[in-house]
């Protein structure tokens, strides 16, 4: 069984919509010794391990074009049947540093996990999950020009810190537990309920 890395956001300077890519780039530097770094080929980057176990691979287009990125990764390469694609973005519905693993909703509201939804969401071959970074709190009543604004955004230093800390000590563990379940995880909601209330007790010190 592989686990897939697939980072979606916007080329360019890092914001509130380049989660996904920041946290690829952490996860990628936590497992350097033994997958080496990204490499370019047009619309992605690629890397994984000598086994082909842990996939990373980073889309190069902008959020709302994902898909082309992923039509070009299974056209040019040779992913193992069975694997479980990751998709790591940029939640606005959840306040850092929370994590949330989930499948497609019909009514996508991320512009970037609804182009992949058009291509992934009759996938077969692969167990296709999201693991949503949390951006928020997002901004209160907010229209959909100051949603745009927004997640264009810088972070503070304060919630960069956070997310390069706590976010991804949680996505970390998200992964060890996905791992461990391979592709047995039942119900993909009370998995991630289990994988929280896990995470809590073992911060916690409770056994």
């Amino acid at each position: 069984m592989s686990l897939v890395l697939f980072s979606i956001g916007n080329p360019g300077p890092s914001n509130r919509h380049s989660t996904g890519h920041i946290m690829l780039k952490l996860l990628l530097e936590n497992y350097s010794s033994t997958v080496k770094q990204l490499v370019p080929k047009s619309t992605y980057s690629m890397t994984s391990n000598a086994d082909n176990s842990l996939i990373f691979i980073k889309s190069n287009t902008y959020m709302n074009e994902s898909a082309k990125a992923w039509n070009k990764v299974i056209s040019n390469e040779k992913l193992p049947n069975g694997s479980i694609v990751i998709i790591l973005y940029d939640d606005f519905e959840n306040d850092i540093p929370s994590v949330k693993l989930s499948k497609f909703k019909k009514n996508e509201s991320h512009n970037g996990v609804k182009n992949l939804m058009t291509v992934m969401q009759n996938e077969t071959s692969y167990l296709i999950l999201k693991l949503g970074i949390g951006i928020g709190p997002k901004p209160a009543q907010a229209s959909k020009a100051t949603m745009s604004s927004w997640v264009l955004s810088p972070f503070t230093l304060e919630q960069k810190q956070t997310i390069m800390s706590q976010s991804f000590d949680l996505c970390l563990f998200y992964l060890q537990q996905i791992a461990e379940a391979g592709g047995e995880m039942g119900d993909v909601g009370k998995f991630d309920v289990r994988v929280k209330k896990q995470w809590k007790r073992e911060k916690n010190g409770v056994d």
